[in-house]
């Protein structure tokens, strides 16, 4: 397709259930903010733009900073705050608990998971996500994620909501996407099962259900301890 009525054509016998995902992709490529892909130069000598994922991977073992892969273009990971953290390894050890003895394990912050979007790779560093039947061959990434978690930065808040959330989508496994804020007392649940609609709770004395893989807690255990913002 290299015309503008032929893109047309291709969308309007896209059936309606596609249409809609791709007024979301749309939409979160507007509203999102954009990312500044890293000069990969700087760092790895005469290559250049589209890097493959094994180049990538390549890269990223001699980087000292953390990168996202985004067809071929990698992203650089700002640093997270204390509370952040706090949150993130709450709940990566209410996780860990619970899994405990289980087939699937918790994973937090340095490993990555990798999707297919189209024809396009991707690669994120949730903050926090479980994954069962893992691959013993591969111990450099996961591609079956079964729940994935973000805790919302503000440089990342725009991703974790839209650009991350429709990408984690085309991962089969994935069964739940959980977003975090941190500054504020509000967990949103999208699910496979519910075709992704959004499920919001705000107060302390909610209970969420990460039916994946069949664990409840209240919002007053995730947030323990941290002074939020409309707490109630």
């Amino acid at each position: 397709m290299t015309t503008l009525s032929e893109i047309e054509k291709a969308i309007l016998s896209l059936p309606p259930v596609e249409c809609q995902r791709l007024g979301e992709w749309l939409s979160a490529l507007v509203r999102a903010p954009r990312r500044v892909a890293e000069p990969v130069t700087a760092y790895f000598g005469a290559m250049a733009f589209p890097m493959t994922l094994e180049e990538y991977l390549a890269f990223e073992e001699q980087s000292r900073i953390r990168h996202e892969y985004i067809a071929g273009e990698i992203f650089a990971i700002t640093g997270a705050t204390k509370r952040h953290n706090r949150i993130a390894g709450r709940l990566y050890s209410a996780l860990t608990n619970h899994l405990k003895g289980g087939p699937c394990e918790a994973y937090i912050s340095d490993v990555k998971v990798k999707l297919r979007v189209n024809r396009d790779i991707h690669v994120y560093y949730p903050d926090v996500m479980v994954v069962c039947d893992r691959d013993p061959l591969e111990d450099r990434y996961v591609a079956d994620a079964k729940l994935i978690i973000e805790v919302l930065s503000e440089s990342t808040s725009g991703i974790d909501r839209h650009e991350k959330r429709v990408a984690c989508r085309e991962i089969p496994a994935l069964e739940e996407y959980i977003i975090l804020a941190q500054d504020a007392v509000e967990v949103t649940c999208f699910r496979r099962e519910a075709n992704w609609m959004p499920v919001v709770l705000d107060t302390l004395d909610a209970t969420i259900e990460l039916r994946s893989i069949g664990l409840t807690l209240t919002l007053a255990q995730m947030y323990a301890g941290e002074a939020m913002s409309g707490s109630r």
